[in-house]
């Protein structure tokens, strides 16, 4: 359509101006726009599906693969995972509301969080050690000692963060034709377990990490490997508020997450140094990728979700 304000030709999902970023008159689309990229320090707006509250048909999935433009498997599995997931980032909230309104279309509810509402800038404390206490936990970190009731614990988020480094060296162009070719490379990977422990409050809740936390206080007797002591952690957790949430299903559906919410890659380059026999100069790179993001995001959506559910 014609921007109302610039008169060029843009594509009316955008819901904004391309060149000039009016809001465009739209108040209905057919097919959501093609995720753009956008960067994780950015502003944006997810459209959210919630879970069906019936068990959907493939009428419905077949509905929500023509409106999002993806494959029908993939919205079998987004309406099958029975979870509040990001079909979509948008930079406007109109964007945001008009793909909403599209996934309503298909008979699913959805919704529309602003990245303030998940308070990614608010940090929740690391836990150091706990210990049970009547009707409370201590909390140890390394500002002091914070007290959480038991009968505020709501939600338990288990999270996996990865990430992976590939470095490695190639020629650099100009020299000796050697531009471009890569003479070494190596890659490392880490995988690292925590658990997001959420009052009704952040102010009141905090993070475990499995491979830097003292169980003391919540496992006798200890095992040598930090895993077994994290699982009987959470079950301990659980049993002291029956009441509150355990979602352990952060690995399983990290895949649909990354249609909103992908991992973040970056390159850093390490300098250039001279090797071999012929002492020729090589550049050495560095690239990394992790999904703290991604988890970080999914683990206060759910959050948003207990409070939301709670009023």
């Amino acid at each position: 359509m014609n921007c109302p304000a610039c008169s060029r030709r843009t594509p009316s999902a955008r819901a904004s101006c391309l060149y000039c970023g009016a809001a465009l008159p739209v108040t209905r689309i057919e097919v959501a726009p093609p995720q753009r990229a956008i960067d994780s320090i950015e502003h944006a707006f997810n459209t959210i599906l919630q879970p069906p509250r019936r068990q959907p048909d493939e009428q419905t999935e077949a509905a929500l693969a023509a409106a999002l433009n993806i494959e029908a498997t993939e919205a079998r599995a987004l309406v099958g995972a029975g979870q509040w997931l990001p079909v979509a980032r948008s930079q406007s909230p109109q964007e945001a509301e008009l793909i909403a309104a599209l996934v309503r279309t298909c008979g699913l509810g959805a919704i529309v969080v602003g990245d303030e509402e998940l308070q990614l800038e608010t940090e929740i404390v690391r836990a150091r050690r706990i210990v049970r206490g009547q009707g409370e936990l201590e909390v140890h970190h390394s500002g002091g000692v914070m007290t959480a009731p038991l009968s505020d614990v709501k939600l338990m988020v288990v999270g996996a963060l990865r990430n992976t480094r590939v470095d490695y060296t190639e020629g650099i162009s100009g020299v000796r034709s050697a531009g471009g070719t890569v003479f070494d490379s190596a890659e490392f990977r880490g995988e690292e377990t925590l658990l997001d422990v959420y009052s009704t409050s952040l102010n009141h809740s905090f993070r475990m990490k499995a491979d830097a936390f003292d169980y003391s206080g919540l496992v006798w007797p200890l095992s040598f490997r930090a895993e077994l002591n994290f699982q009987t952690a959470i079950s301990a957790l659980h049993g002291a508020a029956p009441r509150a949430v355990v979602d352990d299903s952060f690995a399983r559906i990290r895949g649909l997450l990354a249609r909103a919410w992908p991992e973040r890659t970056r390159t850093e380059a390490r300098g250039v140094k001279r090797t071999g026999l012929a002492y020729r100069p090589v550049a050495r790179s560095s690239v990394i990728s992790d999904n703290r993001d991604q988890f970080e995001r999914y683990s206060r959506l759910m959050f948003l979700s207990s409070v939301s559910s709670n009023q």
